[in-house]
């Protein structure tokens, strides 16, 4: 670990600190003094990010350092007003400054015993701050489900790194790659877990539906970091030299893109829309991942990552926005100008490809899924009822943004992580997994029975069975004490 990233955690370890000292002003929000370390860590963060460009050093753990701590200053300036005179303060700037520092530490580490504490503390820390949300059923629920799927993924991570330090005699993360077959299937399967786990993804991705009852502030750094960190931990034991864990990622990544996007649909709350919509982009990442594409995935997760933020951090303004477009004249869509929207989009982007000689590349079937999203946009921007001239602009816009995707942002990515994977999936993997996500988005938008049976599974996916009420009698009342989906009664 460099200096710099040595004084980030440092500072990151004052802010902690200062989160427990006493407000001398009442007007204070109770533990803000947290967040002028924290300020102080993100310039420190920022020169690490310099330093390795400059320097040609490793850069994503840099990089995903300073997004980690600049959004958690971001999300406590926030909480700063957003959690004035609430008990609850306190103990969220004190645990968030602590998730901040565990996550840098993972990030920045050279070392499988560094990288796995650091992930620990983030953990622990990530699941005192969901604690922090109440006492209601929902967090409670919400507290359960994340100490078991996140402390089963530190597990699974202690265990790779207790395995690899074994069989190689080093900790480094270097000698990852001299793994032998044995060894390397149940380091990389268990670091496969252990991303899996902290994507919030299937097999374990019931914790993350759950985390919609906590409050914003929380909701915010889950979303924004803390779920994101699957990523760089897949790069570093990228040089395993084994395929297990490469399948293992990408069938976890494939189910919950598919059905997190499914449910996204069907839920009415906004929080929850927003918590499956993560879910659905972390399945891409990992799916990414598994592909070899870690350049592509990492500039994924940073854009949602600030993109999230905002939009879980204006959330509260969510019912005002609703109500004001209710008071705007509805036009009827332009279906000729949805079709023609979503083709001009289309053929611009494959244009750009065949130009960019992007289809050569081992990755390029990823495509599909942002230039799919592309042409949707295109459709439905080119449907609107704007003015004509309003419709070419916007649909204009979309095409020159999938241009710039295709041509700077994809070639970039994969330049910005110079490490060849050992394994990956074929890319026909990716190309089946985008035939099944349309069918599916095509069959919800039918009114038929298998389009009322996906919305049913969509709406079921991610939460707890029903409880069983018991019999009500005269004297034995049933009394509810909050929603029968989170088993709130007695």
């Amino acid at each position: 670990m460099s200096l710099l990233a040595l004084l980030t955690s440092a500072a990151l370890l004052a802010a902690v600190v200062a989160a427990a000292l006493p407000e001398p002003a009442r007007r204070r929000t109770s533990g803000s003094f947290s967040i002028w370390p924290l300020s102080i860590a993100t310039f420190i963060a920022a020169a690490s990010v310099i330093r390795a460009a400059v320097g040609g050093g490793d850069l994503i753990g840099p990089l995903f350092a300073l997004l980690v701590v600049a959004l958690t200053v971001v999300v406590q300036l926030y909480a700063e007003r957003n959690l004035r005179g609430d008990p609850r303060a306190r103990p969220f700037f004190a645990f968030s400054s602590l998730a901040a520092l565990g996550s840098a530490s993972s990030v920045a580490a050279d070392d499988v015993r560094l990288l796995a504490a650091g992930w620990t503390v983030a953990s622990i820390s990530t699941v005192a701050l969901i604690w922090t949300g109440g006492r209601s059923p929902q967090t409670r629920a919400a507290t359960r489900r994340s100490a078991l799927s996140l402390l089963l993924g530190d597990l699974a991570l202690w265990t790779a790194a207790g395995i690899a330090i074994t069989a190689t005699g080093s900790a480094s993360l270097n000698s990852l790659g001299t793994l032998e077959p044995a060894p390397a299937t149940a380091v990389s399967v268990l670091a496969a877990v252990a991303a899996v786990a902290r994507a919030g993804s299937f097999p374990l991705h019931g914790w993350l539906p759950a985390t919609a009852a906590t409050t914003t502030p929380v909701s915010a750094l889950l979303h924004a970091g803390f779920v994101n960190a699957g990523a760089v931990l897949l790069l570093r034991f990228a040089e395993v030299p084994t395929v297990a864990g490469p399948w293992v990622v990408g069938i976890a990544g494939a189910f919950t893109m598919v059905l997190a996007g499914l449910a996204m649909l069907t839920r009415p709350d906004v929080k929850g829309r927003l918590v499956q919509s993560t879910a659905a982009q972390m399945g891409f990442m990992l799916v990414a991942c598994s592909l070899g594409a870690y350049g592509l995935a990492l500039v994924h997760v940073m854009g949602h990552a600030l993109y999230k933020a905002s939009l879980f951090l204006g959330a509260g303004s969510a019912v005002e926005r609703a109500l004001a477009a209710r008071t705007v004249e509805q036009t009827t869509p332009s279906r000729r100008g949805g079709g023609t929207g979503a083709v001009v989009v289309a053929l611009v982007a494959l244009a750009a490809i065949g130009a960019g000689g992007i289809l050569s590349h081992q990755t390029a079937a990823l495509l599909l899924f942002p230039l799919a999203t592309a042409a949707v946009a295109g459709a439905k921007l080119g449907s609107s009822g704007a003015s004509r001239v309003a419709r070419t602009a916007t649909v204009a816009g979309v095409a020159a943004a999938a241009v710039g995707y295709v041509l700077l942002v994809f070639p970039a990515a994969e330049s910005l992580v110079p490490t060849v994977p050992a394994a990956a999936l074929p890319p026909a993997f990716a190309v089946a997994l985008f035939a099944v996500a349309a069918f599916v988005a095509a069959a919800t938008r039918t009114s038929g029975r298998l389009g009322d049976h996906l919305f049913a599974f969509g709406f079921a996916w991610g939460r707890p069975a029903l409880p069983v009420l018991p019999t009500r009698t005269p004297s034995t009342p049933t009394v509810l004490t909050g929603p029968l989906e989170y088993g709130s009664t007695r």
